[in-house]
């Protein structure tokens, strides 16, 4: 080690050269997150040697790895809407008498037909996705499963959603009973 002209300690490198650079593969893909742990290493008053940059390969890989799942993940995530969009995917959310069932569906006709509702209070373009996060952002009004209880934060998701995508038009496969929550829009 070496001080430079601040006093500081410094490998020796001079000029554009990357420190320790010359102790990792040009063709490892965590190259950069092993260089930058050796260099935190040498920060903190670590000798650089074969056991340093052994241990600096292992956390940088390490490292890397876990970038390329975040990564992955965004990935998928953004896969995912891409598909619900072009798919014609739909997160829906029904009265079930006096509870809000939250679910999602390529095919609302046949799946409405299945789950019978009393009113279809709005829908909501996504998938699974957007219906896993709908379930987590409203968990503590939760019934059961996939029901929900009528909280006034649904009830105002409810109401942003209708505003935005318009309230919708379905009367096939209702079960009325008499108590719409939303009165039937005009034709």
């Amino acid at each position: 080690m070496a001080r430079n002209a601040f006093g500081v300690d410094s490998s020796g490198n001079v000029g554009d050269r990357i420190p320790h650079s010359d102790k990792v593969a040009n063709d490892d893909p965590a190259r950069s997150y092993i260089l930058i742990t050796l260099r935190r290493m040498e920060l903190s008053g670590v000798e650089i040697d074969d056991k340093a940059v052994e241990i600096a390969t292992k956390l940088g890989r390490r490292k890397y790895e876990e970038g390329q799942e975040e990564r992955e993940g965004r990935d998928e995530h953004l896969r995912a809407g891409v598909l619900a969009v072009r798919d014609g995917w739909k997160v829906y959310y029904v009265r079930c008498g006096n509870l809000i069932k939250i679910g999602y569906t390529a095919n609302l006709a046949q799946r409405f037909t299945t789950i019978r509702p009393n009113e279809v209070l709005a829908l909501e373009p996504g998938g699974q996705e957007v219906e896993t996060r709908r379930h987590r952002q409203f968990a503590q009004l939760r019934a059961s499963g996939e029901y929900f209880h009528p909280g006034p934060a649904l009830q105002s998701h409810i109401v942003g959603l209708r505003s935005t995508h318009g309230s919708p038009v379905w009367t096939s496969s209702l079960v009325p009973d008499g108590r719409n929550w939303f009165p039937m829009d005009e034709a």
